[in-house]
């Protein structure tokens, strides 16, 4: 082997689903073998990963990069390098931007940018809500496609809502026929504002709490589900549902599994990670409260679901949003904007669970890299770290812990939802096909460096 290869040496390396204690070989921006630490296998750089972990770098298929359209929040940039530091090495970014994602020639603009903002390898959904755009966009790489049934404030876009069963029908259609990924955020959009006006009515505020509790009644989580569920019998589209929290919603899913449905399922951290107390107590913020409950069934049941493969995958949201604009939870959650920056510590946060013992590593790597995955069509060449595959890893400290701040953050809004909690486990350094682009919290390679993740029909 020649020596421009690269060596991580000392390290305990996740391969096969273990840990192994190999030393990993890297050239051409691919893994090309292992060796045994005390190999005398020649390299022209040696990474020291004494005491850490090697893990397949997080593909996170849930972004909001705020752009273009609302870069005050975010850009390609800066999502890319949060991503980064947080140990992601893909994202597939969302098309709820303005002008929302919804031709060819719009998806086209978008990839020509991202191409020179990228720090990270990227991908794109694009929006089906104009049928006659579906083979277009497909023919010209778009990773998938991503509809709302949730309508209203941004960024809930109406134009990218579609409730009707009978439309739906005709983009599971269409997007079957061209192989994709169809993602999906189910939601009944009537009961919510049927249950909304009802508590407006009786004098309840518009507040965050009242929101909360309209917006995590199981019926408008589980009955979308099952429509949706039903459709994708008919079409036999590859369905991908998001935002999976809700008991009902869970059961549905793992009863299309059992039929053999090709129905895959992603939850994002806010819905289980962080607490209503936590909120009260100034110590964390998302936008809006609402998504934060403690029902402890409901809580159980999303752990018990990432355990036992119901949810495939742990998908990021990282949908930041100014402090200012939070704020305005307070008085009217409904036209808040919702969600909340969750790249720049989001391996840490998984690897907290599993230090904890509410996860194996296993089913963390699992979540975070293999599933995504097998659902972009990329396994094995990314998810894993057998040879061949692309070498986008990450080097974790597993019993580091670091208590949580503002400072020091890549998210232009610069502040985090789970300020003040310490997590353990922390990621020194991330490598995108073979090269360092983190370490030590540093952002280390400059826009431009991602590449487009294309669409792969299934």
């Amino acid at each position: 082997m020649g020596i421009s290869q690269t060596r991580i040496h000392g390290g305990s390396v996740y391969v096969g689903g273990d840990l192994k204690r190999n030393d990993i070989l890297i050239d051409g921006g691919v893994v090309v073998g292992m060796v045994t630490p005390g190999s005398d296998a020649e390299a022209g750089e040696t990474i020291d990963a004494t005491g850490q972990l090697v893990l397949p770098g997080i593909i996170d298929t849930h972004a909001h990069t705020r752009d273009p359209g609302y870069t005050h929040k975010e850009d390609l940039t800066t999502a890319s390098r949060a991503a980064a530091v947080g140990g992601v090495t893909t994202m597939i970014d969302m098309p709820n931007v303005e002008p929302p994602t919804d031709t060819v020639e719009l998806f086209e603009a978008k990839r020509e940018d991202a191409a020179r903002k990228s720090v990270i390898d990227w991908g794109h959904w694009v929006a089906p809500t104009k049928l006659d755009q579906i083979p277009k966009m497909a023919a010209a790489g778009a990773t998938g496609f991503k509809f709302y049934q949730v309508s209203g404030a941004y960024p809930h876009d109406p134009r990218l809502a579609v409730n009707d069963e009978g439309s739906i029908l005709d983009i599971f259609e269409a997007v079957s026929d061209v192989g994709v990924p169809c993602l999906v955020h189910p939601f009944n959009q009537a009961i919510f504002d049927a249950l909304s006006e009802r508590a407006w009515k009786t004098g309840s505020p518009h507040n965050w709490d009242t929101f909360s509790q309209i917006y995590t009644t199981d019926a408008i989580w589980k009955t979308a589900v099952g429509v949706l569920i039903e459709l994708q019998l008919m079409t036999g589209v590859r369905l991908q549902l998001v935002h999976t929290h809700s008991q009902g919603s869970l059961e549905l899913i793992r009863a299309a599994k059992d039929r053999g449905q090709r129905v895959t399922a992603a939850v994002d951290p806010k819905y289980y990670q962080l607490t209503r107390s936590e909120l009260q107590n100034g110590k964390g913020r998302v936008c809006p409260a609402g998504y934060v409950t403690e029902d402890p069934a409901r809580i159980e049941a999303i752990w018990a679901a990432l355990n036992d493969g119901t949810i495939d995958m742990i998908d990021s949201d990282h949908a930041p949003h100014t402090l200012d604009e939070v704020a305005a939870q307070d008085n009217d959650a409904w036209s808040a904007g919702m969600g909340s920056p969750q790249y720049d510590w989001l391996y840490s946060i998984v690897l907290s669970d599993v230090a904890a013992g509410r996860l194996p590593l296993s089913r963390a790597v699992a979540l975070l890299s293999e599933e995504p995955a097998r659902l972009l069509g990329l396994w094995p060449r990314k998810g894993s770290l057998l040879p061949g595959s692309d070498a986008d890893l990450v080097l974790v400290d597993p019993g580091a812990r670091h208590t949580l701040t503002d400072e020091g953050l890549q998210t232009k809004v610069g502040w985090t939802p789970y300020l003040g909690r310490t997590i353990t486990g922390v990621v020194n350094l991330t490598m995108l096909r073979g090269t360092v682009i983190a370490r030590d919290r540093q952002v280390m390679e400059e826009p431009g460096f991602g590449q487009y993740v294309a669409g792969v029909a299934q």
